[in-house]
Parts: C-alpha cells; structure tokens; sequence
C-alpha cells in the first residue's frame, strides 16, 4: 500500500475547493457578547479565528461631544452622531483582519421599550438619523453591514395596528412610509450595505399559509409587511437583506424543515411584497436560519432540547447546521446564552447568566463542525493534515494501491453490470504496468456500462469521510453510497467530482457525512467505453474526519 506522509497529506486535497473562501457564512451571537466591546474582540481575535465564524455583532458605544454616552439600547430616545462613535473605526478595521471577523454586523435598530406613535414625525426622524450615522460607521469600519431584532420583548406590538389609530389602510401607508424614512439614510451611507434580522417576513406566524395571507394580514391589522416594502421601495440594487428566521430554532433536518421554510419564504410569502418590489425580493432577500445553541446542551426537561443522534448531541448540531446551509443564501446566525465562543480573559465581565465553559468545551468538535458545514473541502484539507501530523492518518481502503496479479481483478475489488450475465460485456481486470505513481491499477477494456465496487464495513454512523481516487481515460465517474445493517441502500449517493489534471490522469475528491443509519460504505468507480477503449482507477483512500481519538467524545 502507498505510505501516507505528513508532507503529502497536507497537499492531497489542494484541488477540493475552487474557491478558498467559503460561501457560506455563519455569523456569532449570544450572552457572552453583551459585555464586550470592540476592545474586547480585539484582544481575543486569535481565539475567536479557532472558532470557526466568519462574523460576530457588534454593539455600538459611544459618547457624544457633550459627554453623553450613547448606544443602541436607546436608538429610538438618543441623538447619535458620526463623532459619538468615529473612534469605534479604526478598531473595526483591525477586526476585520481576523478570519472570525470579516462579516461583521453592527446592532442597531432593536423593537421598542415602549410603543411609538406612526404618526410622531420626530421619533421617526431620529430613528432614521441615527440608522443613517450607524451605517456611515459600519461601512468605515470595514462591517458588512447592519444587524436589528424587531421580537417585541416588551410587548407593546408596534408592528400591529392599536384600537383608535388610522384606519389600516391608511396605517399600512405610512408604516411603508417609515420603512423608507428609516433605511433611505442607510443605504444613502452604505449602498452594498446587507441588512441582517432575526426576521423579516419570516416573522409571520407559522399559520400564514392559507390560500390568501393578504386577508390573513389584514385580519391581524399587522404592519410588519408594509414596513419591509418601505425597505424595499429605497433599497439599492447593491444592498441585500438577510431573513435570519429565528424560528429555526426549532426545526430539525430530520423533517426537512429548513428546506420547505426557505421555499416558505422566498415563494409562499411573495403575495405580501407589493408587485413593484417582487424583482427585488426575489434577487435581494437571502433567506438565513438562526441555531439556538442551548437546544443541544439543555438537559432533557427542558422545553428548548434536543436529542442525541446515534448518542451524540453534537451529531444532531452537525445535521441541522449543515441541512441549514445547505439551503439558506448565504448565511447562517448561532446563538447561546449560556456557554462561550472563547475563554474570555479574567478581566472579562461575563454576562449574568452565562458560564465561562466554552461551546467546544461542552460539545467537543462545536468549533470543527462549524468549519465542516460551511466549507467541507476546506476542512478536509485541514483535517487530513492534521491527523497525519498526529500519526492518526488511516486508509480505510483495502488494497488502495489497486494491486493485482495477472491482469484478474484484484481483491476485494467486485464489478457490476446491468443486465443478465450472458449480455455483459468487456474486462474488468488490473493493469501490471501502469498506475497513479506506481506500476498498478484497476483497468477496464471494453465494458459499455457498469463499474468496480469496493466498500468499508462497520463504518461510524453519521460520520464525516473524504473519499479519493484518481482516473485515468475518458468514460470515467465515481460514486460514494450507503447500506444499512440490512443491506439495504440507506440515504443519499453523492458523485465524487475529478477537479484535478496531472498528465493523463485526473484526482477526484468528496466529504461526505454518512447516514445515521449507515453501517458501510460503497464506492462505485463507473465506466462507460466503446469495445476499443480502456480507462483506469487508482490511488483510493478512504478517511474517517471526526469521531477518531485525537479529541474527546460526548
């Protein structure tokens, strides 16, 4: 068998990703960041780039020229100005030299404490110049843009129509009108400036989905869609708004919930969008979830837990993060309240509350499974140095090398073809005098459909794998697969594509997370030829990601 070195393990999967930067993004927030200031992720960058996130929210603190301290908790009640929070700037471009930085949000624009009359010009007005000047901030300081929480904490529904005021009709107008007020000094400062909330239509209760939510709407006297147009009617084509849906707390890959709410929101919702700004929606709305971290490390009476799988918590975070991302635009939001991203300093004044444990510390692999759902080919890369460098590197292949004798088909290689056996034809066999560095390696002549078979028994359930191998020869694929412990085919295949060219042979590479129910691995390697023509596998390796004993276990 081909030796594995810590050298070439480093390098053996330089051609999994096209792109090095991830897609997708998962932005930190929670407790533990309550207290904290810019002076405080700064001095905690390192630790917060072993993480894992792409971003945190900020908290905007300043002081007025007059002395004053500002902030966001009183966005609606303070007079905020551009030297109130200048000094935040060069910190917030030190940030965003970090990894776990750069997509960072500033928090502003929160539901208020109590409720504010649409028609008071001046509280409008205030709340429209003091976004405007939090946008000025967050583009000079390098921030993607602005975050804002409209859950109605203190109960005064804003966002719905009060006995006494304006007729809806009328009321929805100017809410729509507000939209506009708020954000056209936003995007006047910050044009590519991403808008992220915890919710945006999402926010609609769960029963809007009758056959005319505008009805549904009207009966609610809910106001909320006609200031999400006002947004929309001044946003530019350069902005985006992010729905966070934090409702996602709750849902589970096992359902699907992740992929029919994004449906939910980027279709069944659209009839609340005026016609005007459908083209906007659908281009400029990203549809995003938000993971509540608590869920997985809440004890079992609690009304915000969830289950293990397969005797891991972790699995089930790993399961719903990735089904999340899987479906969501662009980004994904964590939230905890009771654990840390990092161990803070002794200095740090932890919020009331919280416990100075980290996230990783209660779920070991919370930080890799981060890294593993949003970009999988990258974590690979990472991870298989890693474990060579710790002499924790194994092929789970057998016979990787593709050795054989006489030209036969080498053990414990299988084929296949569809059909009866008396119409099959061409040779699966083994070439004795040409390989991928070697002198070995599978060879197919003249078979017009079918493909080579090997698999790894008693494999770890919803375990993380890189499978690899290279091809030579057109008329070549390979597929990775699943059985249960009945042998029957359980879960999804996933195709393995050959990004990399080197002569005449090409390297293929896949992560893949096995089926909770998984007990082997299949590897197809597929051939289609004309009766004159050859191709060629060799080079497979098969690794185990996470669940090896470099790290702890829950």
């Amino acid at each position: 068998m081909k030796s594995i070195t810590v050298a070439t393990a480093a390098l053996c999967l330089c051609a999994l990703a096209a792109d090095a930067a991830p897609r997708k993004k998962v932005i930190g927030c929670g407790w533990g960041f309550n207290t904290a200031t810019v002076d405080d992720f700064l001095s905690h960058a390192e630790l917060f780039d072993e993480t894992g996130l792409d971003g945190v929210l900020v908290w905007l603190r300043g002081r007025n020229p007059n002395g004053k301290s500002v902030g966001m908790r009183n966005i609606y009640e303070e007079d905020w100005t551009h030297e109130a929070f200048a000094p935040m700037v060069p910190k917030l471009k030190l940030m965003t030299e970090h990894e776990a930085f750069r997509e960072n949000f500033l928090i502003t624009m929160r539901s208020p404490r109590d409720r504010k009359e649409w028609t008071d010009d001046a509280v409008w007005a205030r709340l429209a110049e003091n976004m405007r000047v939090a946008a000025r901030i967050a583009k000079e300081g390098g921030c993607r843009g602005l975050h804002m929480d409209l859950e109605d904490y203190c109960k005064v529904r804003q966002f719905f129509r009060q006995p006494g005021e304006l007729p809806y009709a009328e009321l929805c107008r100017l809410a729509r009108r507000r939209g506009a007020q708020v954000f056209g000094g936003v995007f006047r400062e910050f044009p590519e400036a991403r808008v992220l909330s915890f919710w945006f239509l999402s926010w609609l209760p769960t029963w809007y989905h009758g056959q005319d939510i505008q009805c549904l709407t009207h009966d609610r006297q809910d106001l909320w869609p006609s200031f999400v147009n006002g947004i929309l009617d001044v946003m530019p084509p350069t902005a985006r708004l992010i729905d966070g849906n934090e409702h996602a707390y709750r849902f589970s890959s096992d359902r699907n919930d992740f992929a029919s709410s994004a449906h939910r929101t980027r279709t069944t919702l659209l009839p609340l969008v005026e016609p005007e700004n459908r083209t906007k929606y659908r281009e400029q709305m990203l549809v995003g979830f938000g993971h509540y971290l608590d869920m997985y490390t809440n004890p079992t009476n609690s009304s915000w837990y969830f289950p293990p799988k397969n005797g891991s918590r972790l699995l089930t975070f790993q399961l719903n993060l990735e089904q999340s991302m899987g479906v969501a635009d662009e980004y994904v939001w964590v939230y905890g309240e009771k654990h840390q991203f990092v161990k803070w300093n002794d200095a740090f004044n932890l919020n009331k509350g919280c416990k100075p444990e980290r996230w990783e510390d209660i779920l070991p692999g919370f930080n890799e499974s981060i890294a593993a759902a949003k970009d999988r080919d990258g974590f690979g890369r990472k991870r298989v140095a890693t474990l060579a460098s710790k002499g924790l590197l194994r092929n789970l292949a057998a016979n990787g090398e593709c050795a054989g004798m006489d030209g036969s088909l080498p053990k414990p290689f299988g084929c296949w073809q569809p059909g009866k056996k008396e119409n099959h034809k061409g040779v699966f066999g083994s070439d004795q005098t040409y390989g991928d560095g070697d002198s070995t390696s599978l060879c197919a002549e003249g078979v017009p459909s079918g493909c080579f078979t090997t698999s790894v028994k008693k494999i770890t359930p919803g375990g993380l794998y890189l499978v690899k191998c290279s091809a030579s020869g057109e008329g070549t694929s390979a597929v990775v697969a699943w059985k249960d412990a009945k042998r029957k085919w359980t879960g999804r295949s996933e195709y393995m594509p050959f990004r990399e060219t080197y002569g005449e042979w090409r390297r293929g590479s896949v992560v893949v997370r096995a089926p909770v129910d998984a007990k082997d691995l299949h590897l197809h390697l597929g051939v289609s030829l004309a009766p004159d023509e050859k191709c060629r596998f060799d080079s497979i390796e098969i690794y185990l990601l996470d669940s090896v004993e470099d790290r702890p276990r829950q």
